[in-house]
């Protein structure tokens, strides 16, 4: 968003505009300029740059020129440079002044240079000191340069963010899902109807019965996620308070999006956010375990349309291997009325979820409150006990194993060669790796983790390990039947592998 006083706009008949900045070669300039002023000047003081970009003013349009500038500074890092903290020294300097009556410039550098004498620094330092902590003294420390283009575009995406500010509502079409806008709409604390599959209302900070600034910013930082999806359309309605208050319409659609979104941007808004530290908690604790090598962990995934309204899951566990999924709700907040309305929607699910429900707050009971849920239910305290979500996983993972087993009992699995990867046979017969080992029977392979490998090939290895007592050696001979799980091989074949310290060269095997 811009300050209001930058907002630029026209009106025709009912209709607001924002007086977007087109990608011509004008404004290209315009923006190319003021990117090079920023880039250029690190080091310099704020005084410095902003002396010479209101000369860059000078025959322009003026709120534009702040508006860009009011965008660049945001990637700007600017920093008090002194030697004294300047509270301190400005202090120090009145002490002596007001005692001394300063009436004049020679009288003033008289008191710098004994204040200077006492703290032992250059009087240079001290008056580069004084002032240090204000705006117009602060030093352009690091500057976050982008391509001219994608400011314009920021440029207009920040003065529509400026006029929905004075929205009472709202009114987006979608196609399709859209998942983006209503995870914003949810993460944002908006108010909002869903009025069929493909209409959604969201009420503006003007609608309110008094005016909510926070509010209102969170309506604007929807329009980025509206602007990401495919097909769109908004229609607002913008109060625009003169003599006599007026509604006018602002209206905007997805064939506006060159104008407003830049790709190079964009990357810098696609990060993983939560609505609690409870669930970051978890998300960031589920990603470190041996589990999530078989689960991908995807975070506010879908937006799941039931009778009782629109639902976002917090997040949905897919399998990487079987084609099974499942969704996880975590509910940390409520109240009397929200908790009706959650557990209003859970009921309506058309499938089975795990949720997750913090047992201490205050209108939940054990004894006495009936969630009526046919859902998994796991009851936390501070954490969500990872352990029960993995035991959850497991369970659903062995469910789908089991039923693969079943189908591949009519099929017959056929073996060819010395060694076959299990890999290879899940892919031929679409079936997990695990489904496989567990059918796989065959009289003449013995099944590994990893590999099937004919019997008579492993009595040929056996027969080369009993000529060798160095485990690096063995290690050779076994890698070269392609398989990885060379301590599983030992072992079937009867050996043990003797350790000493941590060199391998040093390790030995013999046999059992």
């Amino acid at each position: 968003m811009l300050p209001s006083d930058l907002l630029i706009t026209r009106i025709k008949k009912d209709r607001i505009y924002p007086d977007f900045a087109q990608l011509t070669a004008e404004h290209l300039e315009l923006a190319a300029e003021l990117i090079d002023v920023y880039k250029n000047l690190t080091g310099k003081k704020k005084s410095e740059i902003d002396e010479l970009l209101e000369e860059l003013e000078q025959g322009l349009n003026f709120k534009r020129v702040r508006g860009l500038r009011t965008l660049l500074e945001r990637r700007c890092t600017f920093r008090s440079k002194f030697i004294i903290e300047p509270v301190l020294a400005r202090r120090a300097v009145f002490e002596i002044a007001s005692e001394s009556k300063v009436t004049n410039r020679e009288e003033r550098a008289e008191v710098i240079e004994s204040v200077a004498n006492n703290l032992t620094i250059p009087a240079e330092d001290l008056e580069q000191s004084l002032w240090a902590d204000q705006e117009s003294e602060v030093i352009l420390e690091n500057f976050e340069p982008l391509s001219p283009e994608a400011l314009l575009k920021w440029y207009n995406l920040a003065l529509a963010q400026t006029l929905l500010f004075k929205s009472t509502g709202m009114t987006i079409a979608v196609k399709g899902k859209a998942p983006e806008i209503f995870r914003a709409i949810k993460y944002f604390g908006l108010m909002y109807l869903q009025e069929g599959r493909d209409r959604i209302r969201v009420e503006g900070a003007s609608s309110l019965l008094k005016l909510s600034e926070k509010y209102g910013t969170s309506l604007a930082k929807l329009l980025p996620s509206i602007v990401r999806s495919e097909s769109w359309q908004i229609d607002a309605e913008i109060v625009i308070r003169r003599d006599t208050p007026r509604i006018y319409h602002f209206i905007l659609d997805s064939r506006d999006r060159n104008l407003l979104l830049s790709e190079e941007l964009a990357s810098e808004a696609a990060k993983t956010t939560f609505d609690s530290s409870i669930e970051k908690r978890f998300y960031n604790e589920f990603l470190s375990l041996p589990v999530a090598k078989s689960w991908e962990l995807i975070r506010e995934p879908d937006v799941i349309f039931t009778k009782k309204g629109v639902f976002i899951p917090d997040f949905k566990f897919r399998h990487k291997e079987l084609e099974i999924e499942t969704y996880f709700e975590i509910v940390g907040f409520w109240t009397d009325s929200y908790i009706k309305r959650k557990l209003a929607k859970l009921r309506a699910l058309p499938f089975t979820m795990l949720v997750a429900i913090d047992k201490n707050l205050a209108c939940f009971n054990a004894a006495q409150f009936d969630l009526g849920l046919d859902q998994p239910v796991i009851l936390y305290s501070k954490k969500v006990p990872i352990g029960d979500v993995v035991r959850y996983l497991a369970e659903i993972e062995q469910e789908a194993i089991t039923k693969q087993v079943e189908q591949l009992k009519e099929t017959k699995i056929e073996l060819e060669g010395d060694i076959v990867l299990i890999k290879e046979i899940a892919q031929k017969y679409a079936m997990s790796q695990d489904a496989i080992r567990a059918s796989v029977t065959h009289p003449d392979y013995v099944v590994f983790k990893d590999v099937i490998v004919r019997k008579e090939l492993l009595g040929e290895v056996k027969e080369k390990l009993l000529s060798i007592n160095k485990y690096v050696e063995a290690r050779r001979v076994i890698e070269a039947m392609r398989s990885p799980n060379v301590d599983e091989v030992l072992t079937h074949l009867g050996f043990a592998v003797k350790w000493k310290g941590l060199d391998p060269n040093e390790t030995r095997i013999a046999l059992q």
